[in-house]
Protein backbone atom coordinates (compact mmCIF):
# COMPACT_ATOMS: atom_id res chain seq x y z
CA UNK A 1 0.00 0.00 0.00
CA UNK A 2 3.15 2.58 0.38
CA UNK A 3 4.27 2.24 -3.07
CA UNK A 4 2.86 5.21 -3.84
CA UNK A 5 4.35 7.26 -1.02
CA UNK A 6 6.75 9.33 -1.11
CA UNK A 7 10.36 9.20 0.77
CA UNK A 8 9.20 11.82 3.47
CA UNK A 9 5.29 10.10 3.50
CA UNK A 10 6.97 7.10 4.19
CA UNK A 11 9.07 7.80 7.00
CA UNK A 12 6.40 9.79 8.05
CA UNK A 13 4.74 6.46 9.00
CA UNK A 14 8.02 4.89 10.27
CA UNK A 15 8.10 7.98 12.61
CA UNK A 16 4.70 7.40 13.48
CA UNK A 17 5.12 3.83 15.10
CA UNK A 18 8.13 5.04 16.84
CA UNK A 19 6.23 7.92 18.59
CA UNK A 20 3.45 5.03 19.01
CA UNK A 21 5.51 2.80 20.82
CA UNK A 22 6.75 5.47 22.87
CA UNK A 23 4.10 6.44 24.28
CA UNK A 24 3.25 3.09 25.01
CA UNK A 25 0.41 2.56 22.19
CA UNK A 26 -0.66 -0.70 20.43
CA UNK A 27 -1.72 1.31 17.92
CA UNK A 28 -0.30 3.99 15.51
CA UNK A 29 -2.88 6.44 16.36
CA UNK A 30 -4.16 9.37 14.57
CA UNK A 31 -1.65 12.00 16.81
CA UNK A 32 1.31 9.60 17.03
CA UNK A 33 1.24 10.20 12.70
CA UNK A 34 0.54 14.00 13.50
CA UNK A 35 3.81 13.89 15.57
CA UNK A 36 5.70 11.56 12.90
CA UNK A 37 4.50 14.10 10.67
CA UNK A 38 6.43 17.43 12.11
CA UNK A 39 9.34 15.06 13.35
CA UNK A 40 9.86 13.97 9.53
CA UNK A 41 8.80 17.47 7.41
CA UNK A 42 9.97 20.44 8.90
CA UNK A 43 8.70 22.88 6.23
CA UNK A 44 5.39 21.71 6.24
CA UNK A 45 5.75 21.85 10.10
CA UNK A 46 7.07 25.94 10.50
CA UNK A 47 4.10 26.87 7.48
CA UNK A 48 1.79 25.50 9.20
CA UNK A 49 2.91 25.90 13.30
CA UNK A 50 5.11 28.37 13.31
CA UNK A 51 6.14 30.31 16.79
CA UNK A 52 6.77 27.09 18.86
CA UNK A 53 3.52 25.35 17.63
CA UNK A 54 4.97 22.15 17.18
CA UNK A 55 5.83 21.67 20.78
CA UNK A 56 2.62 22.85 21.98
CA UNK A 57 1.60 19.79 19.64
CA UNK A 58 3.34 17.50 21.66
CA UNK A 59 2.54 18.88 25.02
CA UNK A 60 -1.02 18.91 23.62
CA UNK A 61 -0.40 14.74 22.54
CA UNK A 62 1.25 14.26 26.18
CA UNK A 63 -1.20 16.01 28.67
CA UNK A 64 -3.75 13.54 26.92
CA UNK A 65 -2.05 10.36 27.00
CA UNK A 66 -1.92 7.59 29.64
CA UNK A 67 1.75 6.94 30.82
CA UNK A 68 2.15 3.57 30.26
CA UNK A 69 5.23 1.18 29.46
CA UNK A 70 7.05 1.79 26.29
CA UNK A 71 6.78 -0.81 23.33
CA UNK A 72 10.05 -2.48 21.65
CA UNK A 73 10.30 -0.72 18.43
CA UNK A 74 11.12 -3.61 17.05
CA UNK A 75 7.11 -4.77 17.33
CA UNK A 76 5.67 -3.72 14.07
CA UNK A 77 2.70 -2.19 15.30
CA UNK A 78 -0.55 -1.73 13.52
CA UNK A 79 -2.49 1.16 12.72
CA UNK A 80 -5.53 2.62 14.18
CA UNK A 81 -9.21 2.52 11.91
CA UNK A 82 -8.68 6.50 12.06
CA UNK A 83 -5.24 6.06 10.84
CA UNK A 84 -6.52 4.02 7.82
CA UNK A 85 -9.31 6.38 7.44
CA UNK A 86 -6.40 9.24 7.48
CA UNK A 87 -4.35 7.30 4.67
CA UNK A 88 -7.34 6.40 2.44
CA UNK A 89 -7.64 10.22 2.83
CA UNK A 90 -4.91 11.29 2.06
CA UNK A 91 -5.04 9.04 -1.42
CA UNK A 92 -8.37 11.03 -2.21
CA UNK A 93 -6.66 14.19 -1.88
CA UNK A 94 -3.51 13.43 -4.03
CA UNK A 95 -5.82 12.62 -6.59
CA UNK A 96 -7.93 15.44 -6.51
CA UNK A 97 -4.99 17.64 -6.78
CA UNK A 98 -3.75 15.22 -10.14
CA UNK A 99 -0.85 14.59 -7.85
CA UNK A 100 0.72 11.10 -8.64
CA UNK A 101 2.30 10.61 -5.25
CA UNK A 102 1.02 10.55 -1.79
CA UNK A 103 3.30 13.33 0.26
CA UNK A 104 3.21 14.31 3.68
CA UNK A 105 0.99 17.13 3.04
CA UNK A 106 -1.46 14.77 1.78
CA UNK A 107 -1.19 12.95 4.62
CA UNK A 108 -1.63 16.17 6.97
CA UNK A 109 -5.04 16.54 4.34
CA UNK A 110 -6.12 13.16 5.73
CA UNK A 111 -5.68 13.92 9.23
CA UNK A 112 -8.08 17.10 9.10
CA UNK A 113 -10.83 15.05 7.11
CA UNK A 114 -10.88 12.90 10.02
CA UNK A 115 -12.49 15.22 11.92
CA UNK A 116 -13.51 13.83 15.30
CA UNK A 117 -9.83 12.04 16.02
CA UNK A 118 -7.44 13.41 18.30
CA UNK A 119 -4.94 14.43 15.23
CA UNK A 120 -7.45 16.89 13.71
CA UNK A 121 -8.74 18.50 17.02
CA UNK A 122 -5.22 19.36 17.82
CA UNK A 123 -4.83 20.96 14.44
CA UNK A 124 -8.00 22.58 14.85
CA UNK A 125 -7.11 24.14 18.16
CA UNK A 126 -4.48 26.18 16.10
CA UNK A 127 -6.49 27.14 13.74
CA UNK A 128 -5.75 25.62 10.81
CA UNK A 129 -8.80 24.54 8.94
CA UNK A 130 -9.00 21.67 5.97
CA UNK A 131 -9.61 23.94 3.07
CA UNK A 132 -6.88 26.62 3.97
CA UNK A 133 -4.66 23.80 4.38
CA UNK A 134 -5.95 22.19 1.02
CA UNK A 135 -5.32 25.77 -0.91
CA UNK A 136 -1.24 25.86 0.38
CA UNK A 137 -0.57 22.70 -0.26
CA UNK A 138 -2.30 22.38 -3.51
CA UNK A 139 -0.30 25.67 -4.62
CA UNK A 140 2.98 24.25 -4.00
CA UNK A 141 5.19 21.69 -6.06
CA UNK A 142 3.88 18.11 -5.72
CA UNK A 143 6.43 15.71 -3.56
CA UNK A 144 8.20 12.92 -5.86
CA UNK A 145 8.45 9.71 -4.96
CA UNK A 146 11.99 9.57 -4.14
CA UNK A 147 15.57 10.03 -6.05
CA UNK A 148 14.99 9.63 -9.44
CA UNK A 149 17.60 7.26 -10.88
CA UNK A 150 19.79 8.30 -14.15
CA UNK A 151 19.20 5.08 -15.90
CA UNK A 152 15.77 4.77 -18.19
CA UNK A 153 13.10 2.78 -17.19
CA UNK A 154 13.68 2.33 -13.25
CA UNK A 155 11.17 3.55 -11.09
CA UNK A 156 12.08 6.10 -8.65
CA UNK A 157 12.03 4.82 -4.32
CA UNK A 158 14.62 1.67 -5.49
CA UNK A 159 18.14 1.28 -5.20
CA UNK A 160 20.42 -1.18 -6.83
CA UNK A 161 20.94 -4.41 -5.15
CA UNK A 162 22.43 -7.05 -7.53
CA UNK A 163 23.84 -7.28 -10.70
CA UNK A 164 24.12 -9.61 -13.17
CA UNK A 165 24.94 -10.14 -16.33
CA UNK A 166 23.88 -12.63 -19.19
CA UNK A 167 27.27 -13.18 -21.98
CA UNK A 168 24.63 -15.16 -24.42
CA UNK A 169 22.68 -12.32 -25.04
CA UNK A 170 25.33 -9.68 -23.93
CA UNK A 171 22.04 -8.64 -21.35
CA UNK A 172 22.43 -6.75 -17.46
CA UNK A 173 20.05 -8.00 -14.93
CA UNK A 174 19.71 -5.61 -12.03
CA UNK A 175 17.45 -5.96 -9.28
CA UNK A 176 15.97 -3.26 -7.52
CA UNK A 177 14.99 -3.29 -3.55
CA UNK A 178 13.34 -0.64 -1.73
CA UNK A 179 15.32 2.59 -0.78
CA UNK A 180 12.95 2.80 2.54
CA UNK A 181 12.05 1.52 5.75
CA UNK A 182 8.60 0.56 3.91
CA UNK A 183 8.19 -2.08 1.86
CA UNK A 184 8.74 -1.51 -2.13
CA UNK A 185 8.08 -5.24 -3.95
CA UNK A 186 11.13 -6.43 -5.20
CA UNK A 187 11.46 -5.78 -9.17
CA UNK A 188 13.89 -7.21 -11.99
CA UNK A 189 15.12 -5.30 -14.65
CA UNK A 190 16.97 -6.16 -18.19
CA UNK A 191 18.72 -3.80 -20.32
CA UNK A 192 20.97 -5.23 -23.50
CA UNK A 193 24.85 -3.54 -22.98
CA UNK A 194 24.62 -1.11 -25.69
CA UNK A 195 21.10 0.37 -25.06
CA UNK A 196 20.26 2.68 -22.62
CA UNK A 197 16.77 2.18 -20.86
CA UNK A 198 15.89 -0.71 -18.99
CA UNK A 199 12.75 -3.01 -19.27
CA UNK A 200 11.24 -5.00 -16.48
CA UNK A 201 10.96 -8.47 -16.01
CA UNK A 202 7.59 -9.88 -16.29
CA UNK A 203 4.38 -7.96 -14.99
CA UNK A 204 4.08 -9.06 -11.40
CA UNK A 205 0.79 -8.12 -8.72
CA UNK A 206 1.88 -4.89 -6.26
CA UNK A 207 1.96 -7.37 -3.72
CA UNK A 208 4.45 -9.77 -5.23
CA UNK A 209 8.52 -9.73 -5.05
CA UNK A 210 10.45 -11.40 -8.00
CA UNK A 211 13.73 -11.49 -6.59
CA UNK A 212 17.47 -13.23 -5.89
CA UNK A 213 18.46 -13.70 -10.08
CA UNK A 214 20.69 -16.22 -11.40
CA UNK A 215 21.83 -16.62 -14.73
CA UNK A 216 24.24 -18.83 -16.82
CA UNK A 217 26.84 -17.69 -19.59
CA UNK A 218 25.28 -19.94 -22.43
CA UNK A 219 21.67 -19.97 -22.65
CA UNK A 220 19.71 -16.86 -22.78
CA UNK A 221 17.68 -17.46 -19.62
CA UNK A 222 17.57 -15.42 -15.85
CA UNK A 223 15.59 -17.64 -13.18
CA UNK A 224 14.15 -15.83 -10.25
CA UNK A 225 12.57 -16.63 -7.37
CA UNK A 226 8.89 -15.01 -6.23
CA UNK A 227 7.50 -14.23 -2.98
CA UNK A 228 3.96 -12.94 -2.45
CA UNK A 229 3.38 -10.64 0.48
CA UNK A 230 0.51 -10.27 2.89
CA UNK A 231 0.09 -8.70 6.17
CA UNK A 232 1.62 -11.30 8.15
CA UNK A 233 4.56 -11.83 5.83
CA UNK A 234 6.14 -13.27 2.70
CA UNK A 235 5.12 -16.77 1.32
CA UNK A 236 6.99 -18.68 -1.51
CA UNK A 237 5.34 -18.19 -4.38
CA UNK A 238 7.79 -20.60 -6.77
CA UNK A 239 10.76 -20.39 -9.24
CA UNK A 240 10.50 -18.50 -12.13
CA UNK A 241 12.44 -18.69 -15.80
CA UNK A 242 12.58 -16.13 -18.22
CA UNK A 243 14.09 -15.71 -21.63
CA UNK A 244 16.01 -12.61 -22.18
CA UNK A 245 15.40 -13.43 -26.39
CA UNK A 246 11.52 -14.81 -26.54
CA UNK A 247 10.60 -12.39 -22.98
CA UNK A 248 8.97 -15.57 -22.46
CA UNK A 249 7.84 -15.73 -18.66
CA UNK A 250 7.20 -19.45 -17.58
CA UNK A 251 7.22 -21.30 -13.29
CA UNK A 252 9.86 -24.18 -13.18
CA UNK A 253 9.71 -24.62 -9.59
CA UNK A 254 6.49 -24.70 -7.44
CA UNK A 255 5.43 -24.98 -4.13
CA UNK A 256 3.24 -28.18 -5.33
CA UNK A 257 5.50 -29.80 -7.64
CA UNK A 258 8.60 -29.24 -5.30
CA UNK A 259 9.80 -33.12 -3.97
CA UNK A 260 12.19 -34.26 -1.31
CA UNK A 261 12.60 -37.66 -0.93
CA UNK A 262 13.16 -37.15 3.17
CA UNK A 263 10.22 -36.82 5.37
CA UNK A 264 9.40 -33.42 6.17
CA UNK A 265 6.84 -30.90 6.57
CA UNK A 266 6.68 -27.43 4.71
CA UNK A 267 9.34 -26.81 2.16
CA UNK A 268 10.61 -23.11 0.73
CA UNK A 269 13.13 -21.52 -1.11
CA UNK A 270 14.18 -18.86 0.34
CA UNK A 271 16.85 -17.78 -2.06
CA UNK A 272 18.55 -18.72 -5.36
CA UNK A 273 22.30 -19.23 -5.52
CA UNK A 274 23.42 -20.54 -8.86
CA UNK A 275 21.93 -22.25 -12.15
CA UNK A 276 24.20 -24.48 -14.10
CA UNK A 277 25.45 -24.08 -17.47
CA UNK A 278 22.71 -26.33 -19.68
CA UNK A 279 19.66 -24.84 -16.89
CA UNK A 280 18.84 -28.05 -15.60
CA UNK A 281 20.32 -27.25 -12.04
CA UNK A 282 19.60 -24.73 -9.81
CA UNK A 283 21.26 -24.24 -6.29
CA UNK A 284 19.36 -22.78 -3.45
CA UNK A 285 19.03 -21.96 -0.03
CA UNK A 286 15.56 -23.79 1.16
CA UNK A 287 13.83 -23.90 4.57
CA UNK A 288 12.51 -27.66 5.70
CA UNK A 289 9.94 -28.43 8.00
CA UNK A 290 11.15 -31.15 10.33
CA UNK A 291 8.10 -32.96 11.78
CA UNK A 292 8.60 -33.45 15.35
CA UNK A 293 6.58 -34.80 18.55
CA UNK A 294 4.68 -31.43 19.14
CA UNK A 295 4.98 -29.76 16.11
CA UNK A 296 7.71 -28.66 13.09
CA UNK A 297 11.11 -27.32 13.33
CA UNK A 298 12.75 -25.52 10.51
CA UNK A 299 16.00 -26.18 9.23
CA UNK A 300 18.12 -24.41 6.59
CA UNK A 301 20.24 -25.80 4.06
CA UNK A 302 22.22 -25.15 0.51
CA UNK A 303 20.66 -27.38 -1.93
CA UNK A 304 19.89 -28.06 -5.70
CA UNK A 305 17.39 -28.89 -7.80
CA UNK A 306 16.61 -31.12 -10.52
CA UNK A 307 14.16 -28.76 -13.17
CA UNK A 308 13.18 -31.29 -14.80
CA UNK A 309 11.27 -33.44 -12.17
CA UNK A 310 11.91 -30.67 -9.30
CA UNK A 311 13.71 -32.96 -7.11
CA UNK A 312 15.63 -31.76 -3.74
CA UNK A 313 18.83 -32.63 -2.93
CA UNK A 314 20.11 -31.15 0.18
CA UNK A 315 24.03 -30.63 0.88
CA UNK A 316 24.78 -28.99 3.18
CA UNK A 317 23.30 -27.58 6.89
CA UNK A 318 22.86 -23.76 7.26
CA UNK A 319 23.83 -23.24 10.89
CA UNK A 320 24.05 -19.72 10.81
CA UNK A 321 21.26 -18.63 8.97
CA UNK A 322 18.17 -17.68 10.36
CA UNK A 323 14.67 -16.28 8.93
Amino acid sequence: MFERYTEKARRTIFFGRYEASQFGSPYIESEHLLLGLLREDKALAHTFLPHGGVESIRKGVEGQTAIREKVSTSVDLPLSHECKHILAYAAEEADKLSHKYIGTGHLLLGVLREQDCFGAKLLSERGIALEMARQQIGSNPPEQLGHTPNSKGLPAGYTSHRLLYNKATETLILELRASSAFHLPTRLFSRHKDKEAYEQIGSPAEDVSYESPVTCDSLPVVMFNSTKWAKTGGNWDGVHSFNLNTKELEVCVSPQNLRLSEAHGRLWITELVSLSEDARTLHINIGVEKIVSGGGIVHYYLAKVDLPDQEVTLLSRLLDIHF
